[in-house]
């Protein structure tokens, strides 16, 4: 997994995990030195053990990268398993009747399952925590008495114990590292975005406004401009999700216009505004309808340049869809089903409103409004909706 990948206070964590469970093997060796039969063997493990916990502490200050090296974190593991078959050794069996003394490496020996865990991930984590199961199981085996099948039960509680601790941890490194990847990559992509949003952006928005003898021209400049976007303000798979921000919501729905059309659709708002209106009914409305609206131009009013305009106070939320096609008279034609059912429709569930400016010649403008609170409380109420139904 690598140092890089892991949170260097898990490993401080595990480090001062071992120290207090070095400090418990030591008490419980000296209040149980009467019933040593081998005290050098007891001292031996309690000084192999000793050894390991300060030369990882070592490593953690000086050289911490070695903390996940599979060669260190296997030495640990060895020490671990060596406690366990020395603790038949160190006592030599308790009579039958006679509470065994608690086995020295019962608690150390997890930090080595856990070491192992955050070096090789949680599939090695389970294995080492079953091989020391085993281990405890063989040093059982060695002190004889009680018999083994006598001790199953702690047995297996022991190496369950270890190997979902090499699991968990192994998750739970796993997890740290991919949220810490996560977290440099955003900061990586605000930085970048605060270098370009007020250079290249805007730029490539005015080239491809601008650029009215070169049309081909004009759409590349268009399709870096959003996919630059989409990089920086990761919109594309949000809004792929049915989630994101009115601005990028916006954005998508010019996208599918430019796409289907062949036209030009410029959104033209604050984004720091837009992106505190998050994801609820009334955005859902809103781009909805601006999303029919944009339609609309394409189909009947010529797919040329399009302009879709968002601005916000407290009350509501504005947007406004203006083409330069034909236009109509309002007058004299009657009022599509696009418009009647798609656009005023998606408002009106919300309590909003639109209205609708055309003229001959003169291109069609659509505006739209939504109240603030179904854009604020929209999705709670959609929820609570649901939970009724």
């Amino acid at each position: 997994m690598g140092l890089q990948g892991v949170d260097r206070g898990l490993l401080a964590g595990i480090a001062v995990f071992r120290w207090a469970a070095w400090a418990l093997m030591a008490t419980l060796a000296v209040l149980s030195r009467d019933d040593l039969v081998r005290p050098w063997v007891a001292t031996a493990s309690l000084g192999a053990a000793l050894a390991v916990t300060a030369g990882t502490t070592a490593l953690l200050r000086s050289r911490p990268h070695l903390m996940v090296d599979p060669a260190v974190v296997t030495v640990e593991l060895v020490v671990g398993g060596w406690l366990f078959v020395a603790d038949g050794w160190a006592y030599g069996g308790s009579p039958m009747g006679v509470a065994a003394p608690p086995p020295l490496g019962s608690v150390w020996t997890v930090a080595g399952v856990l070491a192992m865990a955050v070096a090789c991930g949680a599939r090695w984590g389970a294995l080492a925590g079953a091989a020391l199961g085993a281990a405890n199981a063989a040093g059982t085996y060695i002190a004889g008495h009680p018999p083994l099948s006598d001790q199953a039960l702690g047995l297996a509680s022991t190496a369950a114990s270890h190997i979902l601790a090499g699991a968990g941890m192994g998750y739970a490194a796993s997890r740290i590292g991919s949220a810490k990847r996560e977290v440099a990559e955003t900061r990586a992509r605000d930085a970048v975005a605060l270098t370009l949003h007020d250079g290249v952006l805007q730029t490539l928005a005015i080239i491809a406004r601008r650029i009215d003898t070169a049309p081909d021209l004009a759409r590349l400049a268009r399709n870096q401009e959003r996919e630059l976007r989409e990089f920086l303000f990761g919109t594309a798979e949000v809004v792929g999700h049915g989630g994101g921000d009115l601005g990028s919501r916006l954005r998508a729905a010019a996208a599918i216009y430019e796409d289907r059309y062949g036209g030009s659709a410029t959104v033209v708002a604050v984004d720091e505004d837009l992106a505190a209106i998050g994801a609820s009914l009334g955005v859902d409305a809103l781009a909805g309808a601006v999303g029919e609206a944009l339609a609309n131009a394409g189909r009947h009013g010529g797919g040329g340049a399009v302009t879709v305009c968002a601005e916000s106070n407290e009350d509501e939320v504005f947007c406004s869809v203006t083409d330069r096609g034909p236009g109509f008279d309002p007058a004299a034609v009657q009022e599509g089903h696009g418009l009647s059912r798609s656009v005023r429709g998606k408002l009106d569930e919300v309590g909003g409103r639109v209205e609708i400016d055309a003229r001959v010649g003169g291109g069609v403008e659509v505006r739209l409004w939504a109240p603030r609170r179904s854009v604020r409380n929209g999705a709670e109420r959609n929820g609570a909706e649901r939970v009724g139904a």
